[in-house]
């Protein structure tokens, strides 16, 4: 009837509010969007609104800064440094101080896994045993390099300068000696590893390999440890080391800084400054 509304059908409403939509909408209504997470199409890491990001690897990003050839070339090169330098070793009798000292610490640099701790045995075996350093300069260098940020290598020019003391080389050299000595073998390893990793890091039964040697390296910490324990006691003025076993008051530091910095969240200058008030309660008690 004229001037009565009709009503207008369903599907008429349907197709003129489709009409009416435009042609993004109906884009974003197929395709719904995470609420959270503003994506976008340049491949990078999205942004959620809380300005949060997450750790997303972009699809161009790769690790190989160098070949796979150059990266085979750099560990063949490596590979025979290490014969020669250990030839040369084995074989010169009488070898300069300096040659000596390089010699053992690219060894330990060469050989070393598992972390900062296990280099310290190793240093222990290939400087202290050949006369250079003694146990007690030894012992207070490590507590000295333990004080101070950076990783436990750092230590190799420590020993590098005590180790060249009494010959013609000069202590600063004997540092920069140590220092070389120590980190090139892994600078040159990584950097060649890198040109392959990209390429070997496909297949799952290396990663599964990788896992497991990683797991024998908290082993290996925990060996590189207790041998420090066994040789982590000075006598006072002497010049040798003995076991933290001796006395029973050195087991109960040990057992409150691992208990404060495990369970109760203990910073580890908090921890050195307990340690040493225990040690000078010790020595009042013992030694008056």
């Amino acid at each position: 009837m004229a001037g009565v509304p009709q009503e207008v059908p369903a599907s008429l409403r349907e197709r003129r509010a489709q009409a009416s939509q435009p042609s993004g909408g109906r884009e974003a209504a197929a395709t719904p969007r995470d609420s959270s997470i503003s994506h976008n199409s340049t491949g990078v890491d999205p942004v959620s609104r809380d300005g949060s990001q997450d750790r997303t690897i972009p699809r161009g990003l790769t690790m190989s800064m160098i070949s796979w050839r150059q990266g085979v070339v750099i560990a063949a090169m490596f590979g025979i440094s290490f014969i020669v330098i250990m030839s040369l070793r084995g074989a010169l009798e009488g070898a300069p101080r300096g040659f000596s000292l390089f010699a053992n610490l690219y060894l330990a640099g060469t050989i070393i896994f598992g972390g900062g701790p296990v280099v310290i045995p190793l240093l222990r075996e290939y400087v202290v045993a050949e006369g250079w350093v003694s146990p007690r300069d030894f012992l207070l260098g490590l507590a000295i390099i333990q004080s101070f940020p950076g990783p436990n290598f750092n230590f190799a020019v420590y020993l590098g300068a005590l180790a060249v003391q009494g010959t013609s080389v000069p202590t600063a050299i004997g540092a920069l000696i140590g220092y070389i000595a120590i980190f090139a073998p892994g600078l040159i390893l990584i950097t060649g590893t890198m040109g392959v990793w990209h390429k070997l890091r496909s297949h799952r039964w290396l990663i599964s390999c990788l896992r497991g040697v990683n797991a024998g390296a908290v082993g290996l910490i925990y060996t590189a440890v207790y041998r420090l324990w066994r040789i982590g006691y000075l006598r006072g003025g002497d010049q040798t080391a003995g076991s933290l076993e001796s006395d029973p008051w050195w087991v109960v530091i040990t057992a409150t800084s691992f208990v404060g910095g495990m369970w109760f969240k203990l910073q580890a200058p908090v921890a050195i400054l307990l340690g040493g008030a225990m040690g000078m309660v010790w020595y009042g008690i013992v030694k008056t």
